[in-house]
């Protein structure tokens, strides 16, 4: 087997010859070796964790009703071509005793929560409070914000949750996370 390397040649005009100039490959490799360890590489962190008055995780009613802010992060710069890998966590407790509940968690990009911002969403279905307190759902969140075309300053992710009804309730622990990851993918 041949293998065929790539070199840098040039020809000379006073003798004739054509020479290689392995420089060049070695200097091609460094800088390959560069961009590829910093391709994925942790630029940028935030985090929430949920606080008081917000009730522990315990069986049985309590928490926040709903809708509620879970958590907000902030990142200060997300350059082009980066992307944002977000993650979050909570517990949502049904008091309602007489049917499941529909609760839609959603992430928002912007300082305020409206529909033109919003970048994820799904629905849970949430089992009927009974006697058992099996009613306590953890809930997680993951997501991957890669709508970066230009350089942008002070990026804010709101982590919510809402109902149809009434009856849900929030709970700790909660996580909410931003990281940018060096691109471009």
């Amino acid at each position: 087997m041949i293998k065929i390397k790539d070199y840098h040649s040039y020809y000379n005009p006073k003798n004739g010859m054509y020479y290689v100039d392995k420089s060049y490959q070695e200097s091609y490799k460094r800088k390959k070796k560069k961009t590829i360890r910093e391709k994925g590489k942790l630029v940028e962190f935030d985090y929430e964790n949920g606080s008081n008055p917000i009730s522990p995780l315990v069986p049985g009613p309590g928490g926040l009703p709903l809708p509620q802010n879970v958590a907000t992060v902030r990142l200060n710069e997300v350059k082009a071509g980066n992307v944002v890998y977000l993650n979050g966590l909570f517990h949502i407790n049904n008091d309602n005793t007489t049917a499941p509940q529909d609760l839609r968690v959603s992430i928002h990009k912007g300082s305020t929560p409206t529909e033109g911002n919003l970048i994820y969403r799904k629905v849970i279905e949430i089992d009927v409070a009974q006697n058992i307190h099996d009613d306590v759902t953890e809930v997680s969140v993951q997501y991957v914000d890669d709508n970066f075309r230009s350089d942008q300053t002070n990026v804010t992710y709101i982590l919510t949750a809402t109902q149809a009804n009434t009856g849900l309730f929030l709970l700790n622990p909660i996580t909410f996370t931003a990281m940018e990851i060096k691109g471009p993918f």
